[in-house]
């Protein structure tokens, strides 16, 4: 068949859920980081990318890709003994990605943030629940502000 272009349908998936890690701090910084760098691993294997925003005790996650790999993945998440009250905010079927570069990156206030940093974090957490598609476009915004110290994989 001459011609025939396939293009695997997409889908982006906006949730929040509670950290139930009890480490504070440098120690929950680095535990974060791990999780990061490897669901940035697995993510790559299914085609999945995306982004962690860690604000307080709150994870917010945006994740684009193959929808059957978005449902296992989100599955997965929902069993994940270090998520509590794990809330599905938007899942659409999406013509691109917006966070094509990243496996899984992850933005976070540490004990080095500064208060803007801070303030842009808290802005995102509350305009998750009015506007997901403008959250969305706000943390994009805020990887594309914070490239040189974003943590990529």
């Amino acid at each position: 068949m001459t011609g025939d272009i396939r293009i695997t349908p997409l889908s982006r998936l906006l949730y929040v859920s509670r950290c139930t890690m009890e480490e504070t701090g440098a120690a929950r910084d680095y535990l974060v980081a791990e999780l990061t760098e490897r669901s940035a691993r697995r993510n790559a294997a299914v085609q999945l990318t995306g982004t962690l925003l860690c604000v307080g005790d709150a994870f917010i996650q945006v994740l684009e890709g193959p929808p059957a790999a978005i449902e296992r993945t989100f599955e997965a998440i929902c069993c994940d003994f270090r998520h509590e009250d794990v809330k599905l905010i938007d899942l659409v079927p999406v013509r691109e990605r917006i966070f094509p570069e990243w496996g899984m990156v992850r933005i976070g206030a540490d004990a080095e943030a500064s208060v803007a940093l801070e303030g842009d974090l808290e802005d995102i957490r509350f305009l998750v629940g009015i506007n997901a598609r403008e959250a969305i476009s706000q943390m994009r915004r805020l990887l594309d502000s914070q490239r040189p110290t974003a943590e990529a994989a």
